[in-house]
Parts: structure tokens; C-alpha cells; sequence
């Protein structure tokens, strides 16, 4: 999965924006639910912008998520 790396609000936060060609319902569920896990993180602003506390937990996304 594509992923490219932003900031995000007036804080400018870590963040990733998800390829919009390859993010799918299921996808996005999956992600959801690892997120609530203890490993998980990030805040899912919509199905294709994810924003994080740290470049660390931004960091653990992409490694968790990139293919």
C-alpha cells in the first residue's frame, strides 16, 4: 500500500495520507481494529488521512502497514 507522509491541522502533527486506489472498506476496517489494540495507533481523520502524537507512532504505521 502506498503511503505518503504529511502534517495534519494547525498543530502540524504527523500524519499519512493512504493511496486512494488501493484503501478498501475492508482495508480500513483491519486498520480500525489494530489501531484499538495495545500495539495499535494513530487517530483515523478520514478513510484516506491518519494523524499521529509522535513521528515514532507514524513510523510504526508505515512499518506495520507498508507492503
Amino acid at each position: 500500500m502506498k503511503l505518503e507522509t504529511c502534517q495534519v491541522g494547525m498543530f502540524k502533527l504527523p500524519g499519512i495520507v493512504l493511496s486512494k486506489e488501493e484503501i478498501t472498506e475492508e482495508k480500513i476496517h483491519e486498520m480500525d481494529e489494530w489501531r484499538q489494540t495495545e500495539q495499535g495507533v494513530g487517530t483515523r481523520m478520514t478513510n484516506l488521512l491518519w494523524s499521529f502524537k509522535t513521528e515514532a507512532q507514524r513510523d510504526w504505521f508505515i512499518l506495520r502497514w507498508s507492503e
